[in-house]
C-alpha cells in the first residue's frame, strides 16, 4: 500500500484547545498560550507539515451549545493552506452547510447519517465525496446510531454511508482511544473489507512501531490515521527537532500575531526566519 498520512488532532471545547503540547523546559507558558489560541496551534502543525487537521468539535458530543466550537474553526480554516477536517454531532443537516458555506474543507457527519438520509445524500451531492465525510464510533463492533435508534454493527452502517454516496469514513472505537496501546489490525482488516470506502482510523496510536504496522498489514484502503495524545506528548523522535526550534520561532510569531491584532500566518516562518 502508499504511505499512510498522519493527521494531527485538535479537541475544541469553549472554543480552546483541550490539550496542550508537551515543549521542552522552560516553553510551558509558549504552549499554554497556543492551548487558548486554536488558530496558532493549527498553524503549528501546518509548520510541522500536516497535510491535514483533524478537529474535533466536544461541546456538541456533550450537547452542549458549540457556536464558538463552530466560529472557531472556520478562523481555524482561514488561518491554513490544508484541509481542516470538523468532526461534530450536529443536530441539523444546515449546521453542516452552514460550516461548508463559510469556507471549512470538511465536515464529518455522523447520526444524521441514520437520522436524515435524504438530507446527508442532497449534502453530498452538492459539495462532494471529499467535502462531506462520515464517522462513527464503535464498542465492540456495535455503534450507536442515535436518537432513540436500536444499536447497529459497524459493518452495518458503514454499508449504509456506501449506499449514501459516502466514500470517506473516520473509524474510532472506545477501546482504542486515549489509551496508547495501539489499534486492532484485525479490526481495521474487517472493516475495510465491507466496502471500498476509504477510511481513517483514528485513536490508540502511541509510536512510531504503531505506524509501521498499520503501514505494513493495513488494506490499502486504509490511508491515513488520526493521532492526538501521542503527539502532544511527544512520543515521535522527530518531534524533538521541531520543539527545539519552536522554542526560539514560535514566541515571536506570536508576539507579532498578538501586536497586530491578528493571528499569526505560516506566512510569518519566512520573515522569522
Amino acid at each position: 500500500m502508499g504511505h499512510v498520512l498522519v493527521i494531527p488532532a485538535i479537541d475544541l471545547v469553549s472554543g480552546r484547545c483541550a490539550r496542550c503540547i508537551k515543549g521542552v523546559p522552560g516553553t510551558e507558558s509558549l504552549y499554554a498560550e497556543l492551548s487558548d489560541n486554536p488558530v496558532e496551534l493549527a498553524q503549528l502543525w501546518r509548520r510541522e507539515n500536516a497535510k491535514c487537521i483533524h478537529v474535533t468539535d466536544v461541546d456538541s458530543f456533550k450537547g452542549y451549545d458549540d457556536a464558538l466550537t463552530r466560529a472557531t474553526a472556520v478562523r481555524m480554516q482561514q488561518a491554513v493552506d490544508v484541509p481542516i477536517q470538523f468532526i461534530s454531532s450536529l443536530p441539523h443537516i444546515d449546521l453542516y452547510r452552514q460550516l461548508l458555506e463559510a469556507g471549512v474543507y470538511r465536515v464529518s457527519i455522523n447520526t444524521l447519517v441514520w437520522t436524515d438520509s435524504d438530507a446527508v445524500r442532497e449534502l453530498l451531492e452538492q459539495y462532494g465525496t471529499s467535502r462531506v465525510i462520515f464517522g462513527l464510533r464503535a464498542h465492540n463492533g456495535d455503534v450507536d446510531p442515535g436518537d432513540g435508534c436500536s444499536m447497529v454493527s459497524d459493518e452495518e452502517y458503514i454499508r449504509h454511508v456506501y449506499d449514501l454516496g459516502g466514500r470517506r469514513l473516520v473509524y474510532s472505537e472506545t477501546d482504542w482511544e486515549g489509551h496508547l496501546t495501539g489499534e486492532s489490525m484485525d479490526t481495521i482488516r474487517r472493516i475495510a473489507d465491507v466496502t471500498p470506502i476509504r477510511i481513517t482510523t483514528a485513536g490508540g496510536i502511541a509510536s512510531p512501531q504503531h505506524l509501521w504496522d498499520i503501514q505494513a498489514h493495513a488494506p490499502k484502503n486504509v490511508d491515513s490515521v488520526v493521532i492526538g495524545r501521542a503527539l502532544y506528548e511527544n512520543r515521535f523522535p522527530c518531534q524533538a527537532i521541531w520543539r527545539i526550534a519552536e522554542a526560539c520561532l514560535e514566541p515571536e510569531l506570536h508576539l507579532q500575531g498578538y501586536a497586530s491584532g491578528v493571528q499569526s500566518s505560516i506566512s510569518c516562518l519566512n520573515k522569522a526566519s
